[in-house]
C-alpha cells in the first residue's frame, strides 16, 4: 500500500462519500446518492404473499392491514386476501427505511446472492420470481430529487481506473454473458429496453425511409424475452447509463487509488482520507471523506499456483482467458505457415493433430477453463484439461451429475448454457467420444519447463503433473492456461485488506471469505474506524442483480445517520 504523499491543504477535495470502483455496485450506489429513490408500487408479489403483507403494512402506515407477525394469522389465501391501500409515492418511499423495517421485509426470503438478507429483499422487488423463470415486471418505481425536493443528495464522487462499468470494459466483447440480460440490469432502466432506444436512435439517424423507420419502430415496440448477452453489450450498456442518467458529473474516471485510510485528524467528521493519482497525467489527488465505499470487485488479480517455471515463461504461460484467446489465434496462424505452405487454409473446425501442435493445457474446472476448451477445439487445437476433481467423482456422465459439481451451474437450463454442459460432458466422459479433448481429473500441475529440442531454435515445452496415485507425467505443450480465478486488488487498504474478512488471518475472496459487513447497514464490522462500507462481490454478492440491497442499505443508513 502506498500511504500517500505530500498534498497541500489547499488541493485537499472534500467530499462526503467517495466510491472506490466505477463498475455496477459504485454506479447503482451513484444513482441512488445522487436522488434516485426506490418506492414499493403496491403490486402484490406474485410469488410471496407474506412479502405482500409487510410491504403493504411498512409503506402505507394503514393499522387496518393488521400485524404482520407470524401470530397475526393474516388470511392470505388467494380469495380472502385483506384489500389494503396501495401505497403512495411519499408512503412507499424505502429510502427512508429504519433497521428494524429493512429487517422486518427481509425476513423469510429465500434466494441466491451470498445470502445477504437486504440483497434477496431488492433482488425480489426489481426481478419478482426470476429464479422460477418468470419475467414479472419490477414492484420499484424510481423518483428523482426533481420529482420530490425531500429528496437529499449527497456529495460525492466515483473513482475508476477505466471507463464506468468497471471489469466489464476489459472482457472479451464477443462472449456471453452467465446472467440473463434481465438480470444485468441497473435501477429504472432494463438492459432489454436500453437496447431499443439505442436502435431507435440509430434508426432516426439512417436515411431509411420515414414508413421503414415506423415498421421497424413497431416490430422492436414488443419488448424481447431476456436472454444472454454479450459482454460488449453490457459494457456499452453501464457506460451509456451513467451518460443517460445524469451521473458523469460524480464519475471521475482513469484514476488509480493508493490509499484509503483513516484520517488521523478527522476534522468535521472527515474520517477517511483517499490518495491516488490520474493514470494520462500522473497528477495525484486527495479526498478527504466522510464515509469511503469499497466497490471494486473482486477481479482484479489472477490467483496463481506458485510452482516451478509459472512466472518464468511468460511468452506461453498465461493467467487470462482474454489473453489466451490472442496467443491461440498466433498458434494457428504460425501452424497453418508451417503445415499448409500450399496455400491451404485452416477451416474451422478442422482438426490439427498433436503430431502437427502439441495440446493446449488448461487448468481449472470453472467457467473461464470452459470457455478457453471451447476457444481451442474452435481453432482445431488439441486440449489437454487437469481439475482436482477425482475420476470416481466424475464416474457418472449424466449432465445431472456433472452441473451438481458446480454450484455456478447446477440451477441453470441446459437449453439457455448448452456450451457449458457440453463441457462438463467432456469433462465426465474424459475424452474417450470427444475429439480434440482429454481430461486429467485429479491431476495437478507440479511444473512448467521449456528446452531447447535438438540444439535447434525450436523449443520443447513442457508440462510435469502428477496423478491422483502420486506419479509424474510429462505432456509437451504449446500453452498453458492456468484459470483458476481471480481475486481482488486491494493494496489501497493497510495490509491488502487482510482482518477485514471473516477468517481475519486470510485474505478477502469473494467465495470463501468476502469482507464482514453488516447485513443492513453494509458497514464494515472490522474497520479501524467509523464510516467504511463495502458492498457487491467484495462481500459475496457476486452477481449485478444483488448488488441493489448494497446500495440501497448504504444510503438508508446515510440518511439516518446524517445531521442535516
Amino acid at each position: 500500500m502506498q500511504n500517500g504523499f505530500e498534498v497541500d491543504d489547499n488541493d485537499v477535495i472534500y467530499k462526503d462519500v467517495v466510491i472506490i470502483g466505477n463498475g455496477p455496485s459504485g454506479i447503482c450506489l451513484s444513482y441512488m446518492l445522487a436522488g434516485n429513490w426506490p418506492y414499493y408500487n403496491g403490486e402484490p408479489h406474485p410469488g410471496d404473499d407474506m412479502l405482500t403483507a409487510r410491504l403493504r403494512f411498512y409503506t402505507t402506515g394503514n393499522e387496518e392491514c393488521g400485524d404482520v407477525s407470524d401470530d397475526a394469522n393474516i388470511d392470505v389465501t388467494t380469495n380472502n386476501r385483506r384489500q389494503c391501500s396501495k401505497p403512495g409515492r411519499t408512503q412507499g418511499g424505502l429510502a427512508h427505511s429504519t433497521r428494524s423495517k429493512l429487517e422486518c421485509l427481509s425476513s423469510g426470503i429465500e434466494g441466491r446472492g451470498g445470502g445477504r438478507p437486504l440483497a434477496l429483499l431488492m433482488d425480489q422487488l426489481q426481478h419478482p420470481c426470476v429464479d422460477a423463470g418468470l419475467d414479472v415486471a419490477s414492484l420499484l418505481d424510481w423518483s428523482s430529487a426533481d420529482e420530490h425536493p425531500e429528496h437529499r443528495i449527497v456529495d460525492h464522487v466515483v473513482l475508476g481506473k477505466g471507463q464506468p462499468g468497471g471489469a466489464w470494459q476489459s472482457m472479451d466483447p464477443n462472449v456471453l454473458t452467465i446472467s440473463l440480460s434481465r438480470w444485468m440490469s441497473l435501477p429504472d432502466l432494463d438492459l432489454r429496453h436500453w437496447e431499443k432506444l439505442v436502435e431507435v436512435e440509430h434508426l432516426q439517424k439512417s436515411v431509411l425511409a420515414e414508413s421503414d423507420i415506423y415498421a421497424r419502430l413497431e416490430k422492436l415496440s414488443v419488448c424481447k424475452a431476456s436472454s444472454r448477452v454479450s459482454m460488449g453489450t453490457v459494457a456499452a450498456y453501464y457506460k451509456d447509463y451513467v451518460r443517460r442518467k445524469g451521473l458523469k458529473q460524480y464519475f471521475r474516471c482513469g484514476t488509480t487509488v493508493t490509499s484509503v485510510r483513516p484520517n488521523p485528524e478527522s476534522k468535521g467528521g472527515y474520517n477517511w482520507i483517499v490518495d491516488g493519482y490520474e493514470n494520462k497525467s500522473g497528477k495525484r489527488f486527495r479526498y478527504w471523506c466522510k464515509r469511503a465505499v469499497l466497490a471494486t470487485g473482486s477481479t482484479d488479480l489472477s490467483n496463481h499456483l506458485n510452482i516451478p517455471g509459472e512466472n518464468m515463461n511468460p511468452k506461453w504461460v498465461t493467467h487470462d482467458l482474454n489473453d489466451l484467446e490472442t496467443r491461440l489465434g498466433r498458434l494457428v496462424d504460425e501452424y497453418e505457415f508451417d503445415l499448409f505452405s500450399s496455400e491451404k487454409p485452416l477451416t474451422v473446425g478442422q482438426e490439427l493433430t498433436d503430431e502437427q501442435i502439441p495440446p493446449v493445457l488448461v487448468i481449472g474446472a470453472g467457467l473461464s477453463a470452459a470457455d478457453a476448451i471451447m476457444a481451442a477445439r474452435f481453432r482445431g487445437i488439441p486440449v489437454l484439461h487437469a481439475f482436482r476433481h477425482t475420476l470416481n467423482e466424475w464416474g457418472k456422465q449424466t449432465a445431472e451429475r456433472i452441473t451438481t459439481s458446480y454450484d455456478r451451474l447446477q440451477w441453470l437450463p441446459d437449453s439457455i448454457y448448452p456450451e457449458y454442459h457440453k463441457v462438463y460432458e467432456m469433462m465426465a466422459d474424459g475424452g474417450t467420444n470427444y475429439s480434440l479433448y482429454k481430461s486429467l481429473p485429479g491431476y495437478t500441475l507440479v511444473s512448467l519447463c521449456e528446452n531447447r529440442e535438438n540444439g535447434n531454435t525450436h523449443t520443447r515445452r513442457t508440462a510435469t503433473l502428477a496423478a491422483p496415485d502420486g506419479r509424474l507425467h510429462t505432456f509437451k505443450v504449446s500453452i498453458a492456461a492456468i484459470l483458476i480465478g481471480y481475486k481482488p486488488d486491494l493494496s489501497y487498504l493497510e495490509g491488502g485488506g487482510i482482518g477485514l474478512g471473516k477468517f481475519a488471518s486470510k485474505p478477502i475472496n469473494s467465495k470463501s471469505n468476502p469482507i464482514e459487513i453488516d447485513d443492513f447497514t453494509y458497514e464494515v464490522i472490522n474497520a479501524p474506524v467509523k464510516g467504511l462500507y463495502a458492498l457487491g462481490p467484495l462481500v459475496g454478492n457476486n452477481f449485478v442483480r444483488f448488488v441493489l440491497g448494497g446500495a440501497l442499505g448504504i444510503l438508508a443508513h446515510i440518511l439516518h445517520t446524517t445531521n442535516t
